[in-house]
């Protein structure tokens, strides 16, 4: 069930810190400039707690989601006296230096805290970095379809190198409904093949349907159940059963569900040596059951605080890579408006990253952060980027636009925003099928 009030909490812990350092950017260079701020609020509507000091009302307001900055002489509709205190009597580059601020410490928060992740050390898959080697296919998926087997290597997609997994994946993720050219190399001889990807999960991305060659592991090793009596241990690594390499942990584990009552030849790697038992699963509905738990290799990124930087840069640089990518495959209408989050599908994440700990709720902020500083870059009106936009022709053009012209392309720019918010908070209630939820919910008796 969707816990409305756990997920508004974790939204507003990841929100509010990045709409604070957002407003402070702009706070910050509004007062080295020696512009007068009139207001500083943390949230929108009603102010709630407030304090005035040197010139400057500082606030806390009602609706959390969102803040501002008030300067002197910022709206058109003022009547501007040509202080030199006032926003829209400053030059071009300082009004410029003023808007990108907020979004350049979005950025710079990003970086921030993804330094902090890698010195605090980051836990993944091992096979994230490892070559495109296919574990295992499902059934009736584009990989079958395509004729792909376990142990092909994929080498090239379209005749571009992808030389781990996670190159790998993002591209799958990006590329619903594509038909792609795949170089794979099959026990040694390099073969051509087609795939035409399928669209997965609510957020309709792509979907191959290939799970990567990865060694079972074992863990939680049962008492009394027939991995305990097999001798085989925490930590365990399965190379083969009856003789065939194990690809995956599915391939175990759909082998121990095949063979109730049946022994089973393993071998294991444990601490850099092999071994070999004999596994008898047991049934229990109708299935084999060993009693243990397979899972796979993980491995930890920890880093000192300059290779922690480094490695926030290098991480940073992909992410907005790939919000760029995702940006011009939505405008393309190459993926879905669903592969969009809205404040309702975030706040169910921001749940989900709350319970799985600080490295992870960091991880999540970081992107959310580098997210909003370049969603608020975008030549949009009513976002900083859209006034950043403006000034810049106005500067090509030498000449100030007519303010009835600024108005309207504001009022163009506020109903898309508001259109946008819309449709994906619609989008999101599909997502999460809330609405029917909700139907349920208030439905009499």
């Amino acid at each position: 069930m969707f816990d409305f009030l756990g997920a508004v909490s974790a939204l507003l812990l990841v929100l509010a810190p990045l709409i604070f350092i957002h407003e402070f950017g702009h706070f910050l260079m509004a007062k080295l400039l020696r512009i007068k701020v009139e207001v500083f609020s943390l949230g929108f509507g009603p102010r709630l707690l407030w304090f005035r000091r040197g010139g400057t009302e500082y606030r806390v307001s009602l609706l959390p989601l969102g803040g501002y900055v008030r300067m002197l002489g910022e709206n058109p509709d003022e009547d501007l006296a040509g202080s030199n205190e006032e926003f829209l009597s400053r030059p071009k580059r300082e009004r410029f230096l003023v808007l990108v601020m907020g979004a350049t410490f979005n950025i710079l928060l990003a970086v921030v805290l993804m330094t902090v992740v890698f010195q605090l050390g980051v836990q993944e898959p091992y096979y994230l970095d490892q070559p495109v080697v296919i574990g295992a296919i499902e059934p009736g998926s584009a990989a079958e379809q395509a004729g792909l087997l376990p142990g092909d290597r994929i080498l090239r997609i379209d005749g571009l190198e992808v030389p781990s997994w996670k190159e790998f994946q993002v591209q799958v993720v990006l590329s619903p409904h594509k038909r792609w050219n795949l170089l794979i190399d099959r026990d040694g001889k390099i073969r051509e093949l087609e795939i035409l990807l399928t669209a997965s999960t609510p957020y309709r991305i792509g979907h191959a349907g290939i799970t990567p060659q990865i060694m079972p592991l074992l863990s939680v090793i049962q008492p009394g159940l027939p991995g305990a009596f097999a001798g085989l241990q925490d930590g365990d690594m399965i190379l083969t059963m009856q003789g065939v390499p194990v690809r995956s942990p599915g391939e175990f584990v759909t082998m121990v569900q095949a063979n109730a009552g049946i022994p089973l030849t393993i071998t294991y790697s444990r601490e850099g040596e092999t071994g070999d038992t004999v596994l008898v699963p047991i049934e229990r509905e109708g299935k084999g059951f060993a009693g243990v738990v397979v899972s796979y290799r993980q491995v930890m990124k920890k880093y000192g605080l300059v290779g922690a930087f480094r490695q926030s840069l290098n991480s940073n640089w992909k992410n907005a890579g790939l919000v760029f990518e995702t940006l011009r495959k939505l405008l393309g209408r190459e993926l879905s408006p669903y592969a969009l989050s809205g404040p309702v599908d975030i706040a169910r994440i921001s749940a989900i990253v709350f319970m799985q700990g600080l490295v992870a709720f960091l991880t999540f902020m970081a992107v959310v952060s580098l997210q909003l500083g370049i969603f608020n870059l975008l030549p949009i009106p009513v976002l900083d980027g859209g006034h950043i936009f403006i000034l810049l022709i106005e500067g090509v053009m030498r000449r100030d636009l007519s303010m009835k012209l600024k108005e309207r392309v504001i009022q163009v720019g506020f109903l898309f925003l508001v259109s946008f918010m819309v449709l994906v908070i619609i989008l999101d209630f599909d997502k999460l099928d809330l609405t029917k939820k909700l139907l349920e919910f208030i439905k009499p008796g």
